[in-house]
């Protein structure tokens, strides 16, 4: 365990993973993470069940998108197809932990997705996935355990998606409580890992306040070595929080799972297009 990772605090990181490509942007992340900070890396598959009912109704029938074949669906039939990206998720985990030397599991679970995510990451740190699967539309959309993740999960959660990876900068928000001081250690790890880039959006109801969490944060972050950008925010709600992140353009979104009431964060959540980092 490196000594960096003991003042975070991440030993287990837990990555759900199925056969969309958000899955496997987070299998990426997670790896890359477990690797920097030498923890391990718990991947989990989920056999819907609600997949399998509706498999074993008889008028189920499959849509091939965008060929429009429609083939019968049986129960028997989804049962393999479930087994089969169960192995390709093995195969894609136990490949890349392998490459870069990271301790691994790996299991298989049946049940509802998002209550047996959040069974699982109860022995996690943090939790890894991807905001949506299979999209139909190019905008993005939040999944539902995605969504349920955010506003329930005990671990800190990172949420991402195809083709958005780890950029600079990295953009974290900061007040005065202690998991935005938690969430800002984490955002100086992602940043040495992303050009040394950090934008440090400060939240507070005062000019003064903010000014003095300003200082704060600056003489903590003397000995870094990073190139830092500080965004003043007073009494700002989550609309002008979403226009500031766009506008920083970030790679990764770091933020205390306290700073925004949870209507406001799931609107936040929504909205912005980056890897969103939840410390809890």
């Amino acid at each position: 365990m490196s000594e960096q990772n003991d003042e975070l605090m991440i030993r287990r990181i837990l990555v759900a993973l199925d056969a969309s490509h958000h899955s496997l942007a987070a299998l990426e992340a997670a790896v890359e993470l477990a690797s920097s900070l030498e923890a391990e890396l718990m991947g989990l598959f989920v056999e819907d069940v609600n997949l399998l009912r509706v498999a074993g109704l008889p008028a189920a029938r499959e849509v091939r998108f965008p060929f429009d074949a429609v083939a019968r669906l049986d129960r028997a039939r989804m049962e393999r197809e479930l087994r089969a990206q169960a192995t390709q998720a093995r195969q894609a985990l136990v490949a890349a932990c392998e490459q870069r030397q990271v301790k691994w599991s790996f299991r298989v679970v049946r049940g509802e997705v998002t209550p047996e995510v959040l069974a699982a990451a109860l022995e996690a740190d943090l939790l890894t996935l991807g905001r949506a699967s299979r999209p139909l539309i190019r905008r993005v959309r939040l999944g539902s355990t995605a969504r349920a993740a955010a506003a329930l999960a005990p671990s800190s959660v990172l949420l991402l998606q195809r083709d958005v990876g780890s950029k600079p900068p990295v953009v974290v928000t900061c007040d005065d409580s202690p998991t935005a001081q938690r969430a800002l250690m984490l955002a100086i790890h992602l940043a040495r890992k992303a050009g040394d880039y950090l934008t440090i959006l400060i939240l507070a109801d005062a000019l003064e306040k903010a000014r003095r969490l300003q200082t704060q944060t600056t003489d903590r972050l003397r000995e870094q070595g990073l190139m830092v950008r500080y965004r003043r925010l007073i009494d700002a709600g989550v609309a002008t929080l979403i226009y500031e992140v766009r506008a920083e353009g970030s790679g990764v979104l770091v933020l205390s799972s306290t700073i925004l009431p949870t209507e406001a964060l799931q609107t936040l959540l929504a909205e912005v297009d980056c890897p969103v980092l939840l410390v809890r």
